[in-house]
């Protein structure tokens, strides 16, 4: 009764095209109608199939309701992309023989039909019919598609008016594609498919698109020698293809499918051979001329496929180019396994690879009218968040005006970078790749865009081979006769540091050998013109330039004339003085490396390093980081992190004092010297924490206002500079620099006396101490007791204490016997402590903290209300601390 009522349903509601059944009505008498076959098919309704399809013919309205009973076949009874139970995956499989058996022949020929007949008249609907043959072919005959019948007609729809069709015809085809079957049947396969002549076509055509958005200006060489073969079917559905994103995605994947397929059997078959030979089986005559036949045409079949992917990967257009990058590290990859078998690479192997590095910088760069377009970082608040600035001039520190870019508009901004950092990763990795293969041909691309943004900013092109500089005088003339000299966007001045920056990783020996190493001299033309370098001061490109200084921090060791220019870019308005607080920021963490590197490089520079450095202190010391937007400092180690808020325990610009110790820590310099300039800097920071003991206490209990911060930065401040000087130098030769030390170490003890209930406080004086410790060693021991009996006054809580056992194991494993006296002071505060917060009915055997009991604590909290849910991290907070206690009892 249910069965005829639906069926009485179909014939007559779905056949009336005014009114029409709505789309879900008709989605919902679909299902019904599978759930029977669910239960009748094969056994009560063997002919279901043979009926649908028969009525699937006689008008669009039943056509349409076909599709959707297709549809609802796969996705309620087929599909295993679904979780399914046991027995839904053997009535999966049991339809599917029974339609192998019968039906599902005949429905591939309505699928072929039904779009022949719609095709002009209902586009949408032979698309829709086509969609539904898609979740098919994966596991029917292939021959039921791919035939002298059906591949002609989907070859034609993917050059249709129609964007609809157009998808869907492309999606068939990759599944056809990527259909699993041996290698030998895949290559006969795409070689009767007959489709690589329109691949290239189809690339073509989507370079074509891609210049419709002005994205392959920049594609190079490899773009413009196929561009008559873009021909005028190229040109007349560019804009179609520029305004239909999806399809363009789904011609590349189509692209890339089509060569991964070919190249993966093509590896298979070698594979087989190589195997049999390794094992020292023979191979018979007949098998191994069937092998070597399907390896030449594999061979031929992925030279024009490689040759249409790449095309399409210089295009420019992320759309294109991001479905092609696996095909192509793939590709990259075979290259270099060739190389490591001792075989010869293909003919066309170095043209692939210049393709590979036009289209990697094509795709890596950073998007023209995009939103860093506006965000050069010059309205920022550089170092600190003050309106004011010290020795403007000097620094380039800008304040806040009212052309700053709104909070929506540095967001976007930002939005991007991460964006462009993310689908950098896999890019760059396959120009690392292919710099393995082609060094020097690598370095000649990269040098030639490094060269033409010199070039069109009119500086010098010396320091790299003749041939290279006349190049660049080339681009300079070309662009001065277009009146555009001068004129050098940011994306690609950023982009060619980018690249310089990259190709340093994994570079041979030979091309960092000093004086004589091609990239040595990349390099050294790179720094020369760091000052000049067009659109220099733009945010992007100013962090790409630190980057690539630290890098390279090898080439200024045997290169020492080029560290003042080096030092100036960090010192000046494009480094520490960049009014972007990113850029800022990430310099002064940048210096605190190039510092440990260069340490005694610098020496010479000491004094007006130090000169320059000191308004940067001051802010650093004083000045609250800026407060804003998440700043986003480069993808290779500070992806999308974001600028610390006052109210965070670390502060990055406090890197800049750590740059600073390790300048000052060296013994070679005059003592006199080193102790006054220690003096100099150690003095106002002490004098900081003194005066805001006050205005900390006055400020809300457990809060971080600007007297608490003020202390914490001071505090911090001092420690990063200890970590430029070795303990032995200020305990045994020069022991004048651990009394400084030593003083500032008095003065902090104040803090946890006054400030006890200041957890942030008490954090970062603990901190110190264990700074202290590895600076200088035993020499801190006298002033230890006063320091813990603070620690551990009334106001310390579990966190507390657990921090304060944590020294307390620190002190006794480096001083042993040492520390004896200090032990038999502070060790009964501590027990009484540690017995009065665990409470008198504490349960000492641990049970009660035991793994298992936690998570049944855990379970039986997500049952009650949140006061257990406080309880229960209480009760673990106190095992840490039992934990801890024992270690302090067993060291």
């Amino acid at each position: 009764m249910i069965k005829g009522s639906l069926l009485t349903w179909l014939q007559r509601d779905c056949t009336v095209e005014q009114p029409a059944l709505p789309p879900f009505l008709r989605n919902k008498l679909a299902q019904a109608i599978v759930a029977i076959v669910k239960r009748e098919y094969p056994r009560v309704w063997p002919n279901f199939f043979i009926e649908l399809v028969a009525a699937a013919g006689t008008g669009p309205g039943l056509a349409d309701m076909f599709v959707r009973i297709m549809v609802a076949v796969d996705e309620d009874v087929i599909s295993l992309d679904i979780p399914r139970s046991a027995g839904e995956t053997k009535l999966s499989m049991h339809l599917k023989d029974s339609m192998r058996e019968q039906g599902i022949t005949e429905v591939a020929g309505a699928w072929y039909n039904l779009t022949q007949l719609y095709k002009s008249s209902r586009p949408e609907l032979a698309a829709f019919v086509l969609g539904s043959c898609a979740r098919y072919v994966h596991w029917i005959d292939i021959g039921l598609v791919a035939n002298d019948k059906f591949i002609p007609l989907l070859s034609q729809l993917m050059d249709w008016q129609h964007s609809s069709l157009r998808a869907a015809a492309t999606d068939v085809l990759i599944e056809v594609v990527s259909k699993r079957m041996e290698p030998t049947a895949k290559i006969n396969l795409v070689q009767q498919l007959n489709v690589v002549d329109a691949m290239e076509r189809l690339s073509s055509n989507l370079v074509a698109a891609a210049g419709a958005n002005k994205a392959a200006a920049a594609a190079g060489p490899c773009m413009k020698a196929n561009a008559s073969a873009a021909g005028t079917a190229a040109a007349a559905n560019a804009q179609a293809l520029h305004d239909d994103e999806e399809l363009l995605g789904k011609y590349a994947k189509l692209l890339a499918t089509l060569a991964g397929e070919v190249m993966d059997a093509l590896k298979r078959v070698e594979n087989v051979i190589i195997s049999f030979t390794v094992a020292g089986l023979g191979v018979d005559d007949e098998a191994g001329r069937d092998a070597g036949a399907a390896a030449q045409t594999a061979n031929r079949l992925l030279d024009s496929l490689t040759r249409a992917v790449l095309t399409a990967f210089c295009s420019g257009l992320d759309t294109i180019s991001m479905p092609l990058v696996p095909f192509i590290s793939a590709y990259v990859a075979r290259l270099r396994a060739l190389v490591k078998r001792g075989q010869q690479l293909p003919a066309a192997a170095q043209m692939h690879l210049q393709a590979v590095l036009q289209g990697v910088a094509a795709a890596t760069r950073y998007p023209d009218n995009g939103a860093n377009e506006a965000d050069d970082g010059s309205e920022g608040p550089g170092l600190g968040s003050s309106s004011t600035t010290a020795s403007s001039s000097t620094i380039g520190v800008t304040a806040n005006g009212s052309g700053r870019l709104s909070d929506a508009d540095l967001v976007a901004a930002r939005e991007e970078q991460y964006e462009v950092e993310e689908r950098r990763k896999e890019l760059l990795v396959l120009l690392k790749n292919a710099a393995k293969l082609a060094f020097r041909e690598a370095l000649n691309f990269v040098a030639g865009k490094l060269q033409a943004v010199l070039a069109a900013d009119g500086s010098s092109g010396n320091g790299l081979s003749n041939g290279s500089a006349t190049a660049a005088g080339a681009v300079a003339g070309a662009l001065k006769a277009n009146g555009i000299a001068g004129s050098v966007p940011f994306q690609d001045s950023e982009l060619a540091v980018t690249l310089v920056y990259e190709l340093g990783e994994g570079a041979p020996e030979e091309a960092l050998k000093p004086s004589s190493g091609t990239l040595v001299q990349l390099v050294l033309l790179l720094l020369a013109q760091a000052e000049s370098l067009p659109a220099g001061r733009h945010r992007l490109v100013a962090l790409a330039m630190l980057e690539t200084c630290v890098r390279y921090c090898r080439v200024l060791q045997q290169e020492q004339s080029a560290i003042p220019a080096v030092v100036s870019l960090f010192l000046g308005p494009k480094g520490l003085g960049h009014p972007a607080a990113d850029v800022a920021t990430r310099a002064c963490y940048l210096l605190s490396r190039l510092v440990k590197t260069l340490r005694a490089n610098l020496k010479p520079y000491m004094n007006e390093v130090l000169q320059q450095l000191q308004p940067y202190l001051v802010i650093v010391a004083t000045q609250p980081p800026p407060a804003g937007t998440a700043a986003v400092g480069t993808g290779r180690e500070v992806a999308s992190k974001a600028l610390a808020p006052i109210t965070a325990l670390v502060d990055d610009r406090l890197y800049v004092f750590e740059a600073v110790g390790l300048l000052l820590g060296q013994e070679e310099l005059p003592a006199e010297q080193q102790h006054a300039a220690l003096s100099s800097l150690l003095q106002p920071l002490m004098q900081q924490i003194k005066a805001n003991l006050q205005p900390a206490a006055a400020e809300a209990a457990g809060g971080l206002g600007n007297g608490s911060w003020a202390i914490l930065q001071a505090i911090e401040a001092i420690a990063r500079l200890s970590k430029g000087f070795k303990w032995e130098l200020c305990t045994r030769s020069r022991p004048q620099l651990g009394a400084l030390f030593l003083q500032c170490l008095e003065v902090s003890l104040a803090v946890p006396q006054a400030l006890p209930s200041n957890k942030q406080l008490r954090a970062r004086f603990i901190a110190f101490l264990h700074r202290l410790v590895e600076s200088l060693m035993s020499s801190v021991l006298p002033y230890l007791p006063a320091a813990l009996e603070a620690l551990m006054a009334r106001e310390a809580d579990v966190t507390d204490m657990k921090d304060v056992l944590d020294l307390l194991v620190q002190l006794v494993t480096r001083f042993k016997e040492a520390v004896g006296k200090l032990v038999e002071v502070v060790l009964p505060i501590a027990v009484s402590r540690v017995h009065g917060l665990l409470g008198a009915d504490w349960d000492w055997t641990g049970k009660a903290v035991s793994p298992a009991a936690m998570s049944a604590a855990s379970q039986q909290q997500q049952q009650q209300q949140q006061q257990v849910a406080a309880t229960l991290e209480d009760a673990r907070e106190k095992g840490e601390l039992q934990r801890r206690y024992y270690s302090l009892l067993h060291c």
